[in-house]
């Protein structure tokens, strides 16, 4: 928008993008306008403030079919506008002379503005030959609206927008202390490798190690590396008072097979 009664800046600053940091950035331009209104209000320096649109783009927007009725018509209003005026500018420098009758020239600047101003219309229509048979509205809309504030007051005025209740897509600025020191980035993982656990991460799934010097842990366990087991371990149930197995049945292992021992062999006839 145009500054009417505020400070005029310099041509060649007035051709570049405007630089600073991004204090808002709204969808709407009625947003970020009532954010710098709201600066204004509050005695900001608003002569540091810029509004950017961001991916402009012109929409055309159809709003009917133009036809030969609609094109006279639009025509005849126009031109009725347009003659009413002239009138009472004629009947001005005309009341003296014609004081009877101040409101004939009005009328008849009227009908003679609506009748040429319709035949105009027609004719243009006509000469267009139907190449664009539809009427419509252009305008330029941006994607986003940035504003932008010089950075010996960004600080300021982002406190100030901060009271604000209106929704703001600007990133704000991280700020690191000095005695953070410098710290690489961290790479990516490769593909396939394992990911890195943060120093003092403890794994709750991992076996619990015995402690030292405990050997009757260490023995009550099936599992080497892994935590003692609770209780007796297997096959160390004892058995019923009638000589059955606590639990399941029990299986008598199989007696090892007798070695065979080979038939001796008969003694040859050396006399055959």
């Amino acid at each position: 928008m145009a500054n009417l009664f505020g400070r005029t800046r310099p041509l060649d600053e007035a051709r570049l993008v405007p630089t600073g940091e991004t204090i808002g950035s709204y969808i709407s331009y009625l947003d970020a306008q009532k954010a710098v209104d709201y600066l204004a209000d509050e005695k900001f320096p608003v002569r540091y403030v810029s509004i950017v649109g961001n991916d402009l783009k012109i929409v055309e927007r159809v709003t009917g079919k133009l036809s030969y009725p609609r094109v006279a018509l639009s025509g005849a209003m126009t031109g009725a506008w347009f003659g009413l005026f002239i009138g009472v500018m004629l009947s001005f420098f005309d009341s003296a002379n014609n004081a009877g009758a101040p409101y004939i020239n009005v009328f008849t600047a009227v009908l003679l503005g609506a009748a040429l101003w319709m035949l105009f219309a027609i004719i243009g229509y006509a000469a267009q030959r139907g190449k664009r048979d539809f009427t419509s509205t252009n305008q330029v809309l941006a994607s986003s609206y940035d504003v932008i504030v010089a950075p010996e007051v960004a600080g300021e005025a982002r406190r100030l927008l901060a009271q604000l209740p209106m929704n703001s897509n600007a990133q704000r600025p991280v700020h690191s202390t000095p005695d953070q020191g410098y710290r690489p980035p961290v790479q990516p993982p490769a593909a396939g490798a394992a990911p890195t656990r943060p120093e003092g991460w403890h794994d709750p799934y991992a076996p619990a190690e015995p402690a030292a010097g405990d050997t009757a842990g260490a023995e009550n366990t099936d599992r080497p590396g892994q935590a003692p087991l609770d209780g007796p371990r297997r096959g160390q149930f004892p058995d019923l008072p009638d000589g059955r197995p606590q639990y399941g049945i029990r299986v008598e292992a199989p007696k090892p097979a007798e070695p065979e021992v080979p038939a001796p062999k008969a003694p040859e006839n050396p006399e055959q």
